[in-house]
């Protein structure tokens, strides 16, 4: 236990001695792990919207206009016994008038092509274990290939795409993540460099009187990981702020991006891996560059190995 308090008070030492490469180090690695955050704010929200689309998933079946009233109900008889089905609706020719009305103020088309152009339709929910692109295809071949059924629609082109760019995102993030994890150790194995070297001569006197590599390292391991987690954790409070003040924004303009009001933060899950991240990383940095420095210090002092 006392080794542990020696090698925290070590470590806050070392931040003491050189604080203002400390405090320059801590805010580029608050920046940088705030960039992640920042990806990681928009994929969430992304991702959340893509599952309300999910939740929504819905196709049309379009009836021809000369249908008989039985095949009509030979229809809703097939969708009422579809375990695939969460509910549907149907709409006749009329109703499908008043709700074309009540949208569009500009009904010169409809006056035009004269009677009622607009055909009956279901409007169909899928259950959410049936929302694959594969399975849903699959069920719109069905229903199309029933008696009386004109066209089935279903918007799957944007579903793919938006299934696809998240993929894409995934990808990016990896990429991301990785580059700023090689920042992160960057950064602080450049400052733990730095430190090292201001305490070289106390360093040589440690190993003098038997200080074994790994004891003169557990400080600057320390030191290294405290800065990474201080980093993460400011990075959250920078991320909470951002995302407070353009939510508050956001709303003030009202209906204009309405739909951008329902933006969520990151759950505390990911904030806490993001500030564990941070710890990780940084004692990672500070021990490849340790690692180095002793290296090359026994290097140049064969009698020091």
């Amino acid at each position: 236990m006392k080794r542990l308090i020696y090698f925290f008070e070590a470590a806050l030492e070392n931040i003491k001695l050189n604080r203002t490469m400390a405090l320059l180090s801590l805010i580029s690695l608050s920046l940088t792990l705030m960039l992640f955050g920042l990806f990681l704010l928009f994929y969430y929200n992304f991702q959340g919207f893509i599952g309300t689309l999910r939740e929504n998933i819905q196709f049309s079946i379009y009836i021809n206009d000369d249908i008989e009233d039985g095949k009509i109900e030979q229809i809703q008889e097939r969708l009422s016994h579809d375990e695939r089905i969460a509910s549907f609706d149907y709409i006749s020719k009329g109703k499908a008038l008043k709700i074309f009305k009540a949208y569009f103020q500009d009904q010169s088309l409809l006056k035009s092509l004269g009677g009622n152009p607009l055909p009956a339709s279901f409007e169909v929910h899928v259950k959410a274990d049936f929302q694959d692109p594969k399975k849903l295809q699959e069920m719109i071949r069905d229903f199309k290939a029933l008696s009386g059924v004109d066209e089935v629609h279903y918007g799957s082109d944007l579903f793919q795409n938006l299934n696809a760019f998240l993929r894409f995102l995934r990808i990016v993030g990896v990429g991301i993540g990785g580059f700023l994890a090689v920042a992160v150790m960057t950064i602080v194995a450049n400052t733990i460099r730095l430190h090292f070297y201001n305490r070289k001569e106390e360093i040589e006197i440690m190993k003098l009187i038997g200080a074994t590599h790994r004891f003169i390292k557990v400080p600057f391991f320390v030191e290294g990981s405290l800065m990474g987690f201080v980093g993460g954790a400011l990075a959250t409070l920078i991320l909470f702020s951002l995302y407070s003040f353009s939510k508050v924004h956001l709303q003030s303009l009202g209906g204009t991006i309405g739909h951008f009001q329902g933006v969520r933060f990151l759950p505390v899950s990911m904030l806490v891996g993001m500030v564990v991240a941070g710890g990780m990383f940084g004692g990672i940095g500070s021990l490849v560059s340790l690692n180095q420095l002793l290296r090359l210090q026994a290097q140049s002092d064969p009698r020091k190995k």
